[in-house]
């Protein structure tokens, strides 16, 4: 306003030199200024970059300092990986008094549910036996470990499948899980390390991978529709099926032990085992299978246990346990 009464003033006068001198004076003002504010930007902007490539090229302030070797080997780690197992679950570090004492027990069924789980892990196994060729023929290493290797593929699912079930429960019905979830969580990653050492060992072909992607496929359907019917029939499942795991290891053991399995009898336990057990630096892949029984036998407790008691009690089993 005040800008408009002067050029008002200016021409009601004629004085058009002194229009003309002040609108060149703007002008130059504005050039000016026009040139601070790039001149302004440009400094932030080398700043801003100097600064993203100083904190590009400095540590990050959460990368933990402790060096640890990763427990999954060179394999199956990132190139830029930090070697830490800090992420990994707790999971219990076995005695040698305690994976040279596992025995086979048997839960007996008691009512029709824990009969129909029984009698489903019984078809199964037969199934599978046959499939495999472990009914028939000689045993050897290669043999046992597409046997380890398919099965763990399959028993790494109950946990999970059975975790987010009841995690999805617990946000639906807005109450609380008392403990089970880290357990169910906790085998499922027991089970997977399982299935990870064993590949240390030996690269599935193709025919291979694809009989485990319908295995896994009708598998979990199967045990997400069950575990929404009745999770006791489900435990009491994974428990028939853990005890038929601690046979299956320890049948290898004694062939280990009765020289039908040279090999393993000399080979060293991979990395990844002796990491993620905690085992000695001279481990042997017998002390790789007493690791893995022990973990069955956990397991079978376990899932019996859960399956003794109702679903909304407190679990009894803590992290690690």
């Amino acid at each position: 306003m005040a800008i408009q009464l002067y050029f008002r003033r200016l021409s009601s006068v004629g004085n058009w030199n002194k229009l003309s001198q002040f609108y060149l004076c703007v002008t130059n003002l504005t050039y000016q200024s026009s040139n601070r504010i790039n001149s302004t930007i440009g400094i932030k902007s080398r700043l801003l970059s100097s600064s993203a490539i100083a904190l590009a090229n400095s540590p990050h302030f959460r990368v933990n300092s402790d060096k640890k070797k990763h427990p999954l080997g060179p394999e199956f780690r990132p190139k830029d990986a930090e070697e830490t197992s800090d992420y990994l679950l707790p999971h219990p570090i076995w005695s040698d008094h305690e994976i040279n004492n596992v025995t086979v027990t048997h839960e007996k069924p008691k009512d029709k549910t824990e009969k129909a789980a029984y009698f489903s892990v019984q078809l199964l196994r037969f199934g599978f036996d046959l499939f495999s060729g472990y009914l028939f023929g000689s045993m050897n290493e290669n043999k046992w470990l597409r046997r380890i290797i398919f099965l763990e593929t399959v028993a790494g699912v109950p946990g999970m499948v059975a975790a987010m079930t009841r995690h999805l429960h617990s946000l639906r019905r807005m109450q609380r899980d008392y403990g089970w979830i880290h357990t169910l969580l906790e085998e499922a990653e027991n089970e997977r390390m399982h299935l990870l050492t064993a590949l240390h060992l030996k690269k599935p072909g193709p025919f291979f991978r694809a009989c485990v992607l319908i295995g896994q496929g009708i598998f979990v359907n199967f045990f997400i529709i069950s575990y929404l019917i009745s999770p006791r029939f489900c435990h009491r499942f994974v428990g028939y099926l853990e005890e038929e795991a601690v046979i299956t290891y320890t049948k290898c053991l004694n062939q280990i032990d009765r020289g039908y399995l040279p090999m393993w009898a000399q080979m060293n336990a991979p990395d990844i085992a002796k990491n993620y057990w905690q085992l000695k630096p001279d481990a042997k892949m017998r002390d790789v299978i007493l690791a893995i029984r022990a973990d069955e036998a956990h397991h079978r407790l376990v899932n019996h246990t859960l399956a003794s008691i109702n679903p909304a009690d407190k679990n009894p089993y803590k992290p690690g346990q």
